[in-house]
């Protein structure tokens, strides 16, 4: 493995899956989710959202990760978006509203395979946008901060939710209205005596907000740690009004360079929570997308995670510390035979350089 300290492009970053063969989303599957606190990788709630339905489990943030039906859904978690132009409690200039207004110009380098679509145009009083994740096929997850821990989770949906009971009463059961400016419909989902917020260990207060915009797509916010804020409800909505159709590449802390044959990208994601940068890429070994060996690189600040945090608990793990990460190449067993014929894992990390911990050194040129 290479050390560099490049310029980069600046800005943060977190992740997502990217949608295989460029179809539309048709599954919102949470598996691998979001970073809180000092671990803050919560599992243990997952999202199916397909045609609309939403079934959520357990406990915890639900986050987007966009898969394709059938594929095998590993890691992938969002947490901000690399939005440079937009400033706290500030509207970039042109923005687009959600009366379903032309997007604002891509700001995309083809070099990276995270892609994020929507943006926050708004945000309260002393929250950033810190990184985001996702693929160039559509779909993407953003995310933003504040210091106390207050948390909005940013993702699309294919169409309204809908809700189904579950046996732990974790999952939304009421539908409660909501108002964004400029949306066709938007709505809370709510619990029992329709109470928008549900307490867990792992995110403190949370909710969900879903809304409609004029030319028909479906939008949340995933609210955490709400109980940090009193008016977090009012800057939610504020928050989704906002919302801006933007395409953007996120900027990463590690680059690979040159990608193996019979690798391809599945998309990527990155997040810098509490001054922890995490990475990961991920690559199909095999043209079937559906049952393709899956080989994933993860990179996260030295000391503030292990490696079995984030990857399927049978895959084989090699790591190094590189100028301030731990990089990893997790794969199945057997090892896929593009990664045999790149080397092995070791062959593999000796293609990518960590530019370390601090986003000033990321850079969206991550593929060559």
């Amino acid at each position: 493995m290479t050390e560099e300290a490049s310029e980069g492009s600046g800005g943060l970053a977190t992740g997502l899956r990217d949608l295989a063969d460029g179809e539309p989303p048709r599954m919102l599957d949470v598996k691998h989710i979001v970073h809180v606190g000092r671990s803050g990788l919560v599992r243990r709630r997952m999202a199916a959202i397909s045609g609309g339905t939403v079934a959520l489990v357990a406990t915890g943030l639900a986050v987007g990760v966009l898969v394709p039906a059938g594929s095998a859904g590993r890691g992938g978690s969002a947490v901000g978006a690399g939005v440079p132009a937009a400033t706290p409690s500030t509207t970039p200039a042109g923005a687009a509203s959600p009366s379903g207004d032309a997007p604002l110009p891509a700001q995309v380098d083809p070099h990276d395979p995270a892609v994020t679509q929507w943006q926050f145009g708004y945000l309260p009083d002393g929250m950033g946008a810190t990184g985001g994740g996702g693929g160039t096929a559509g779909g993407g997850t953003v995310g933003a901060y504040a210091d106390s821990g207050f948390r909005l989770q940013l993702g699309q949906l294919n169409g309204e939710p809908e809700l189904h009971q579950t046996t732990d009463g974790s999952a939304p059961t009421t539908k409660i209205p909501a108002r964004v400016t400029g949306a066709v419909k938007a709505l809370w989902l709510g619990y029992a005596d329709d109470r928008v917020l549900q307490h867990t260990g792992i995110v403190g207060d949370f909710a969900t907000l879903a809304w409609e915009r004029p030319d028909g797509q479906w939008l949340r916010i995933d609210v955490a740690h709400a109980e940090k804020r009193a008016d977090w409800q009012e800057q939610t909505l504020k928050a989704a009004a906002k919302v801006v159709r933007q395409d953007r590449s996120v900027p990463m802390p590690i680059k690979l360079s040159s990608v193996p044959k019979g690798f391809e990208s599945m998309g990527a994601s990155t997040t810098r929570d509490s001054g922890n940068a995490t990475a990961e890429l991920n690559f199909w070994t095999a043209p079937d997308h559906s049952s393709a060996p899956i080989v994933m690189i993860v990179a996260f600040k030295t000391g503030s995670w292990k490696i079995g945090d984030w990857v399927p608990p049978q895959n084989k793990n090699t790591c190094e510390d590189s100028n301030g990460l731990t990089v990893c190449v997790s794969s199945p067993v057997p090892e896929p035979g593009p990664l045999t014929d790149a080397g092995g894992a070791k062959g593999l990390l000796g293609r990518v350089t960590s530019l370390g911990n601090d986003p000033s050194h990321w850079t969206t040129a991550v593929l060559p």
